[in-house]
């Protein structure tokens, strides 16, 4: 029996980048295109049994976690019931998903600060202005150029 807890991006994404990069010669457009990707987050913690290759209802746990809109989306197979032999596996899946919204949220953080850099540079601002702690950075002060 082996126990599995993942987490889930497309591992495309890179490569998808790259490709709309060079079909628009556009980095933001690239950029949407591979944040459309980042914008859910799924964790699934799941028991295999001899034979099993993957995850499928009754056999896992699964959260998923939309970051734009907040939806969470929780799905509790029946090994995972009260009383039932893997319960206790819900707190680690628990812990997973704390763990992975925190790690996100630490993420996107950092591609904003990046966008905003790299928004300044293309528009020539002063690269001598002094810069923000980026652990201090708030939400309430992101802002957007279109």
């Amino acid at each position: 029996m082996t126990y599995s807890s993942s987490s889930s991006v497309s591992v495309t994404a890179s490569v998808r980048f790259q490709s709309k990069l060079k079909e628009t010669k556009n980095f933001g457009d690239a950029l949407i295109e591979i944040f459309s990707d980042l914008v859910q987050l799924e964790i699934v913690t799941w028991v295999a049994h001899e034979g099993d290759t993957t995850h499928r209802a009754g056999n896992r746990l699964k959260t998923k976690i939309n970051l734009i809109d907040g939806d969470i989306e929780n799905e509790l197979g029946a090994d995972f019931l009260q009383g039932s032999p893997y319960a206790e596996l819900r707190g680690f899946h628990e812990i997973q998903v704390e763990k992975g919204s925190e790690t996100i949220a630490n993420n996107l953080k950092t591609l904003v600060d990046i966008g905003q850099k790299v928004t300044g540079l293309l528009n020539g601002e002063n690269e001598s202005e002094p810069e923000e702690d980026t652990a201090s950075f708030s939400s309430d002060r992101i802002f957007s150029r279109v």
